[in-house]
């Protein structure tokens, strides 16, 4: 009977030191969990940290890119109107009969100048090159590519357009000017160039039917393949440039 009780006592005890074995290895196994999981989170928080600098810079990148559009496509809008000016002042001048003045050699000039938008693609084609999903905000992503892409249809236009102008140079000028452009003052970035166009024979210019359609049609050229892509231009860049400030400020909380 007395064995029998040690037996009992000894299998107690055995598995006793069993459990706490036991107990002892599942919370090594659960340190060990806790451990990996929060070494993937710090690791998931770097690359969330890294990824979010890269945003940053490539969104500043933007910012100052567009900044640089935005001048430039001023400035073309400011140099267009001048030439949609010209363009009605001489044609309203031809119209009355009026006899030849020196100040419509400026005119004659104007009418010639082609400039369309000029858009600086480094920002877009670094993007293309890292992925456009790294820009988190769907909104700017969208407006971002939407800019570009109709940039490229707006600067085929100009192409367009300045085709027109550079057949006249060729089919009409040669007849009626001793040469298409004479710059009078040095070029200056963000001022409006002031060019003269003289008339060999101004009364004869003013019969020449293919002159006076070339003109007549010139505005109306200038006005789709010009005129409304500086504007839609402008309009995207400025939104642009403040769905940017303000995701600059998200960004860098």
């Amino acid at each position: 009977m007395i064995k029998f009780f040690r037996r009992i006592r000894q299998n107690l005890l055995t598995e006793n030191k069993t459990g706490k074995y036991f107990k002892y290895a599942i919370g090594e196994i659960v340190l060990v969990v806790i451990g990996i999981l929060i070494a993937l989170q710090v690791n998931t928080l770097n690359e969330n940290r890294k990824l979010k600098a890269k945003e940053l810079k490539i969104i500043q990148h933007f910012e100052n890119r567009l900044n640089r559009d935005l001048f430039v496509t001023r400035w073309a809008t400011e140099i267009n109107n001048t030439a949609r000016s010209s363009m009605g002042h001489v044609q309203s001048y031809m119209e009355k009969d009026l006899p030849y003045k020196d100040t419509l050699k400026f005119h004659f000039g104007n009418i010639t100048q082609v400039w369309g938008l000029n858009v600086d693609y480094a920002a877009y084609e670094e993007l293309k090159s890292i992925g456009v999903d790294i820009i988190s905000n769907e909104s700017l992503k969208t407006n971002l590519l939407d800019y570009y892409s109709e940039s490229q249809l707006a600067i085929k236009a100009a192409d367009a357009y300045s085709k027109i102008i550079e057949d006249a140079s060729k089919t009409i000028f040669p007849d009626h000017f001793n040469q298409r452009w004479n710059t009078t003052s040095e070029f200056q970035l963000g001022k409006v160039p002031v060019i003269e166009m003289i008339p060999n024979n101004y009364e004869q210019l003013k019969k020449d039917k293919k002159f006076r359609y070339f003109l007549k049609s010139l505005k109306n050229e200038n006005s789709w393949l010009i005129e409304l892509s500086l504007e839609r231009s402008l309009e995207k860049n400025t939104n642009l440039l403040s769905e940017i400030e303000l995701e600059i400020k998200k960004l860098k909380k």
